[in-house]
């Protein structure tokens, strides 16, 4: 049998579906255990359902904190996932949270603007003296930094107040003409992004304002959604000015671009407006650092340069994934989504709704010629099942139409050398040069491979 090469994420273009790969609910890894496909975790539900829809999570002051609905909760059992109200956070936008030294900044996008310090006392500052309505917030040195969502200058709280802006704290990040719509700060460094390009900023000390533009530190690379912290860089969704929209890594000396044809052809068919309410998160499993991001219609992973597809059947027909708004707490990873708050766990389910995982990859003869293939087996995780279930192998012709599945079971809990191999009485086919293979389940089963094998002739 020829081993056969594990399909790496989305990849491929849209005009030659036989270059099309994917991976769903699963993600390729490389390491010193080989070449590998690791399922992405499930969602474990904690508590009864709330009566409004998740905002966001955040953990503070050694607590973990949810927003459904305009209530602001405190969870005082882990385990139960139980609800302790501590105020009202106005509006329907996503709540980002952004810490400080004494309280905490609570913003709901365009709508309104809190603190809550140690003692859960929340207080609205939406209309304290020079507060404008905001977009985005970050803390740098002490000070909270405000961008106002009309895109003019930005804005700065005193050292630990972040409730006061004295009438000299406004500044501008527009050394070119386009409107100011996020911050961040990285490295002591802040940045401030635009339609068309980010800006640097050092705090140098100075007064009335203390952030001076540094000089030729430009990334002419808009901003548009779905800012995320990712290991040594900033992620996001932007473009560079009148061009196409894309997924682009933002660090010190450079930005660059992260996402393929496959993933930008999807982000084609969204206006603006959506691509700006991009919800992303992170979270570090079993060693793996996954960044998501989750659009009104598509849901994707991204892994060590990979992407791959997330999504929770929901009535039985794949929708985005019900990953919500992920917050790590005590090391442990919680999620905020429609009406639900649980935690991430190595389950196959999302809130108690099913997810299926997949592989789909192509086959190609060298020297494009008819070719049959006999069998193809996997060496997927067995052993680890609490019951049997069933994976089914679907084949294609050209990439895109798939006949109908031939499905084997894995091996019960404690069958670690059990194979699954499809080898059906007279073969799986005879193929004109290509040969499309997908692997799919949703069953309640470990989904996880090293290899696959193929018996060609």
């Amino acid at each position: 049998m020829a081993k056969a090469t594990l399909p790496r994420g989305l990849q491929g273009s849209e005009n030659l579906p036989q270059t099309q790969t994917a991976l769903v609910n699963c993600f390729f890894a490389s390491g010193p255990e080989g070449e590998l496909i690791i399922p992405r975790p499930g969602i474990d539900q904690l508590g009864v359902s709330f009566t409004n829809r998740g905002r966001g999570t955040f953990s503070w002051n050694g607590s973990l904190y949810t927003v459904f609905g305009t209530t602001l909760y405190k969870i005082t059992d882990l385990e139960a996932g139980t609800p302790l109200i501590i105020g009202t956070i106005l509006g329907s936008s996503p709540v980002k949270a952004v810490p400080g030294f004494n309280d905490i900044v609570l913003m709901a996008k365009d709508t309104a603007l809190y603190t809550l310090d140690k003692l859960d006392f929340l207080t609205e500052i939406t209309s304290n003296q020079n507060f404008v309505s905001v977009t985005d917030v970050t803390h740098i040195n002490g000070k909270f930094v405000y961008i106002p969502t009309d895109g003019e200058p930005a804005f700065f709280s005193d050292v630990g107040v972040a409730g006061t802006v004295q009438p000299l704290s406004f500044f501008d990040a527009e050394e070119l003409p386009d409107l100011n719509n996020a911050v961040f700060e990285f490295a002591n460094t802040l940045y401030i992004g635009g339609t068309d390009s980010f800006e640097l900023f050092r705090d140098t000390g100075g007064t009335p304002n203390p952030f001076t533009r540094i000089s030729g530190a430009r990334h002419r690379y808009g901003y548009i959604g779905g800012l995320l912290e990712y290991t040594d860089s900033f992620l996001f969704l932007g473009r560079e000015k009148g061009q196409d929209f894309g997924f682009y890594s933002i660090g010190p000396g450079s930005t660059q671009k992260i996402s393929n044809p496959f993933i930008d052809k999807i982000l084609a068919g969204y206006a603006p407006e959506e691509l700006g309410a991009c919800v992303s998160g992170r979270i570090k499993w079993r060693g793996y650092d996954l960044a998501t991001f989750t659009l009104a219609r598509d849901s994707f992973g991204f892994y060590a340069g990979e992407w791959f597809k997330l999504n929770t059947l929901i009535d039985g027909f794949p929708r985005p994934w019900l990953g919500g708004f992920i917050a790590q707490h005590n090391g442990v990873y919680y999620s905020s989504s429609r009406l639900k708050l649980g935690k991430f766990a190595a389950i196959n389910t999302d809130f108690d709704e099913r997810v299926a995982r997949s592989m789909d990859l192509g086959i190609k003869h060298p020297n494009n010629q008819r070719f049959s293939c006999q069998s193809i087996g996997i060496g997927i995780s067995q052993g680890f099942n609490a019951a049997v279930g069933t994976v089914g192998l679907f084949m294609s012709r050209d990439n895109r139409v798939y006949g109908p599945g031939l499905f084997k079971s894995l091996g019960a809990k404690g069958k670690y050398h059990d194979k699954l191999t499809w080898n059906p009485p007279g073969g799986l086919g005879s193929y004109d040069g290509f040969m499309g293979v997908r692997i799919y389940t949703t069953g309640d089963v470990s989904f996880a491979a090293d290899s696959l094998f193929l018996d060609i002739r």
